[in-house]
C-alpha cells in the first residue's frame, strides 16, 4: 500500500513520503474497525512496554471510537488529537470525540498542541515507577 501512494502520479505521494515507515517501523494489520480485534497489538505493545496511544485516523465514530474503548479497557492513556480524524459530517466528528473524552478517559487537544515531550515524559516516569515495585 505504501509503494502503491508514492508512485509519482499519487496525489498523496507527498503526504506519505514524509510519514514513510523505516526498518524500525512495526506493522498490525487490521482487518475490522478496532486495532486490537484479532491483532497482536495487544502483546506487541506490552512488549514494548507502551503505556500512552496517540489515536489517529480516518473515522472518529468508528475506526477511533472502537479502538479507544479497546485501548481504555487494556489500561492504556489515550490521546487523540482532534484535526487528526473525521466523520462523514462535524456534528458526528464532535459528538464522537465527546463521547469518547467522557466514556473512554480521552485526552482531546490539536495535533498541533499535543505535548509529546512530555507524554514520553509521564511515560517514562510511569514506567520507571513500575520497574521500581
Amino acid at each position: 500500500m505504501v509503494s502503491r501512494c508514492l508512485e509519482s502520479h499519487c496525489a498523496g505521494r507527498p503526504f506519505v513520503e514524509r510519514i514513510r515507515p523505516d526498518d524500525e517501523d512495526y506493522f498490525v494489520l487490521k482487518p475490522m474497525h478496532s486495532a486490537f480485534y484479532m491483532t497482536p497489538l495487544e502483546v506487541l505493545l506490552l512488549h514494548l512496554q507502551v503505556e500512552t496511544l496517540i489515536l489517529t485516523g480516518l473515522t472518529s465514530n468508528s475506526c477511533i471510537t472502537v479502538t479507544a474503548h479497546d485501548a481504555n479497557m487494556r489500561g492504556f492513556d489515550i490521546y487523540i488529537p482532534s484535526d487528526c480524524s473525521c466523520a462523514r459530517n462535524a456534528k458526528e466528528h464532535t459528538q464522537a470525540l465527546e463521547q469518547l473524552e467522557a466514556m473512554a478517559g480521552a485526552n482531546l487537544t490539536r495535533s498541533t498542541s499535543l505535548k509529546l515531550p512530555s507524554i514520553i515524559r509521564t511515560a517514562q516516569t510511569s514506567q520507571r515507577a513500575d520497574a521500581a515495585r
